[in-house]
């Protein structure tokens, strides 16, 4: 330390360690790039080190400002003692600016960032320990000088490289923004200003405007990255190789990336999706800093990729399913600071956005489907005189009509309510179409190639009430779909891979009526209703047997009910004369001739007809019903056995014979 304070002579190896610490500190940088030149893994104790640049750097600029300090000082006789210490706060400053340049390199190359400020900050703070070098020099060779002038010169860098690392860590404005006006371009040079010919994207003009008719990448996209993703990917400071701050950049993705950031019409396969849905705590996810991205706003994105990712996409263009108006209308109220509304599925009327469109535009929409319609010769034409809606048949033009032809009526979809696509050559890719027709009533889909797939596309049509997919490629899946429809009350399977049982196990789970053309056997059989006719005689105490000829008995018998008087019992020996006749159809147990003797009993109560006036005592024991008479006057008949009159069951052969 005595060489630099207190000897004024200055020391030939204090100049050449400066220089060969000069060389040390160069190869050091140049390892650092050529470790790293292909990029690098993040993570270990070298990044752990690197992060050390934010402290280290302070400390050259405040010596460098002091050397400046006692530089200018020195010229006056009171401040001449600073002189000798000159050397000792160069070498100082040499050395910590040695130190913050490596360690801010090395974070510079494990963190991937890039861009005009950086490069700026970058070549500036190399710049510093050059100069601080050359100061040092000189005053080691006692050219006061030189000394002098490569001290201020590593100040003004000092200055320079401060100024363009706040620009990296904010915007290149936020030092200008408050600067007078003549001092603007001269702070503002060297920097960048991000494209962007969106203007705001948020203000009044943008507002103003019909939802159906703004742009989405500059009122809503614009906004979106501006607030969450353009701090890092900017023209200033590229973090990953990655700019977002215009449309071209944007869809360029990051130099060197083998997956790119945007793939039209495939959001699912963009790397800015896909990194902004990881976990919060995955070190890819963004932005790793700040609030995460909305759902809405990141809905949003994915249809904006998905129509295509255009400059020139409207709102309209994105379809007209109420769900992508109530997205859109909540993106703008967070982008304007106001409370996000009550998204339309929870509304009474879903925002129509055929109806936000102006008539002229719903004119050249209905202009260019039905010249497509004269073209594939398919008809669209309105439901009725006094209903515009649109009825849309393709059986004209079935054979020719797929997917492509139905994308025409994306146009109009909002007004469809009837689509019959029989027989067509339309797939499941065809249903995204059909799913935008949030009107939709009817639906005709027999013998396509709809499968289950394609019918869950449909499951957001809150208003079909009837679809038929005779001869489709569908199956039991479908019954998930259905029970997503709260309107559907018909639904045609026949010629389809449905089950029958499940299709009416779901059918009685819901109010829906499937035909699958196979009648299921149902078990309402009619014998009941013949047996209610029999359980009066059920109540005789007769055997089984007899008991189950004797139901179509009162049929013969009730006009026998006029001639109860008539079976007398001072004859009996007649109806035993008749009873050898029944003894031949003694099988009783046949119906078949029960019904026989019931016919050949009127002409032989027609014979004793004179003697009816002799018997009209014998009905009083039968009188409680008329139809008991019917039975019981035979029974009665045979005197012999007076015991059994309370219930005649065993002698029941009997009054049979004389029935028959």
């Amino acid at each position: 330390m005595s060489h630099f304070v207190k000897h004024g002579v200055p020391q030939k190896t204090s100049v050449k360690l400066a220089l060969l610490i000069g060389v040390v500190w160069a190869a050091l940088i140049g390892a650092i790039w050529f470790a790293y030149r292909n990029g690098s893994e993040p993570g270990g104790f070298l990044h752990f080190v690197a992060r050390f640049h934010v402290l280290i750097v302070h400390l050259p600029i405040g010596l460098i400002f002091l050397a400046l300090a006692m530089e200018f000082l020195g010229y006056f006789t009171a401040f001449s003692h600073l002189r000798p210490a000159q050397p000792f706060v160069l070498w100082l400053s040499f050395l910590s600016g040695i130190g913050a340049t490596v360690v801010g390199y090395l974070l510079m190359e494990l963190e991937d960032y890039s861009g005009r400020a950086m490069d700026m900050h970058l070549y500036f703070g190399l710049a510093v320990v050059v100069l601080t070098l050359a100061a040092l020099f000189f005053s080691l060779k006692g050219k006061r000088f030189l000394s002098g002038l490569g001290t201020a010169a590593a100040a003004f860098a000092t200055g320079a490289t401060g100024h363009f690392g706040g620009a990296m860590v904010h915007e290149p404005s936020y030092l200008t923004q408050y600067a007078p006006e003549m001092l603007k371009p001269a702070l503002l040079a060297g920097l960048g200003e991000s494209e962007k010919p969106h203007g705001d994207g948020s203000g009044e003009a943008a507002l103003e405007k019909p939802i159906a008719e703004r742009l989405v990448y500059e009122d809503f996209v614009v906004p979106i990255l501006d607030k969450t993703c353009n701090e890092c990917h900017n023209e200033n400071k590229t973090k990953g190789k990655l700019r977002l701050d215009t449309h071209e950049l944007l869809l360029a993705g990051a130099k060197g990336s083998d997956f790119p950031t945007v793939v039209p019409g495939k959001a699912d396969e963009s790397e800015l999706i896909a990194r902004v849905l990881l976990p919060q705590d995955d070190d890819e996810f963004m932005p790793p800093q700040g609030d995460p991205l909305q759902p809405a706003e990141v809905e949003l994105l994915k249809l904006w990729i998905a129509a295509g990712a255009k400059v020139e996409t409207t709102v309209a263009e994105l379809g007209d399913d109420p769900a992508i108006v109530s997205t859109v209308t909540e993106v703008a109220a967070i982008h304007a600071g106001k409370e996000a509304p009550v998204p339309a599925e929870s509304q009474a009327a879903p925002v129509s956005l055929w109806d936000s469109l102006p008539a002229e535009e719903r004119a050249t929409r209905l202009a260019d489907v039905n010249e497509a319609a004269e073209k594939y010769h398919f008809s669209v034409m309105p439901v009725s005189a006094e209903d515009e809606r649109l009825r849309v048949n393709v059986i004209n033009a079935a054979k020719d009509f797929g997917d492509e032809q139905l994308k025409l009526l994306e146009p109009v979809a909002g007004r469809v309510v009837w689509l019959d696509l029989a027989r067509s050559q339309v797939t499941d890719a065809g249903m995204k179409t059909v799913r935008l027709m949030h009107d939709l009533e009817r639906l005709h889909l027999e013998n396509t190639a709809v499968t289950d797939s394609g019918v869950a596309e449909l499951a957001s049509l809150a208003k079909l009430e009837y679809i038929n997919l005779y001869g489709a490629k569908v199956g039991n899946g479908i019954f998930a779909t259905f029970a997503k429809l709260p309107k559907l009350k018909k639904a045609y399977v026949w010629q389809t891979a449905v089950d029958p049982a499940e299709a009416k196990a779901f059918e009685h789970s819901v109010n829906l009526e499937i035909n699958t053309g196979v009648e299921l056997a149902e078990p309402p059989p009619a014998p009941p209703a013949q047996e209610i006719k029999g359980k009066p005689e059920e109540k005789k105490p007769e055997v089984p047997k007899p008991a189950e000829k004797k139901p179509e008995a009162p049929k013969p018998a009730e006009p026998a009910k006029a001639d109860a008087p008539k079976p007398a019992e001072k004859k009996p020996e007649a109806p035993k004369a008749e009873a050898p006749k029944p003894a031949a159809p003694n099988p009783a147990n046949n119906p078949v001739d029960a019904p026989k003797p019931a016919a050949e009993a009127k002409p032989a109560e027609a014979k004793p007809a004179p003697a009816p006036a002799a018997k009209p005592a014998e009905p009083q024991p039968a009188a409680p019903k008329p139809e008991v008479p019917k039975t019981e006057a035979p029974k009665p008949a045979e005197p012999a056995k007076p015991t059994e009159q309370p219930k005649p069951a065993a002698p029941a052969p009997q009054p049979e014979k004389k029935e028959a």
